[in-house]
């Protein structure tokens, strides 16, 4: 009986070997499957980075970036002239698509003018005071 004993503790022993050793197997399966996972997101992010940092080089570069420019910053008069200067383009842009009549813009143009004379007077009393 010595002999059946030892051979039955032995091939226990090699199926819980080779339990073991598949147990292992698929969690260094997963491990590796998680690195790789972990490991593309993070190129994609600095790829991403390096893609958005190309853009706003060229995009600065070329003189096309929607960021307002250096010489905007601090004088406060400007941009308020820039912003009557877009919607008068808007209102031509309109009026040339044909999104809007002549006296439609003509009448929007009026108002915009008015507009800008009486935040120019504004401006004017606000410097005087």
């Amino acid at each position: 009986m010595d002999g059946k004993k030892a051979l039955y503790y032995a091939a226990i022993a090699i199926a819980v070997l080779i339990g073991v050793g598949i147990v292992i197997s698929v969690i260094s399966a997963l491990v590796t499957l998680v690195s790789t996972v972990i490991s593309a997101a993070i190129s994609l992010a600095v790829l991403a980075g390096i893609v958005y940092v190309a853009y706003k080089a060229g995009s600065w570069l070329l003189g096309s970036d929607d960021s307002p420019s250096m010489d905007s910053i601090g004088s406060g008069s400007s941009t308020s002239v820039d912003a009557g200067t877009s919607r008068q383009d808007r209102l031509r842009q309109q009026y040339v698509e044909g999104q809007i009549s002549e006296a439609e813009f003509e009448r929007r143009i009026g108002e915009e003018l008015e507009t800008e004379e009486i935040d120019d007077i504004d401006r004017e009393l606000e410097r005087e005071r």
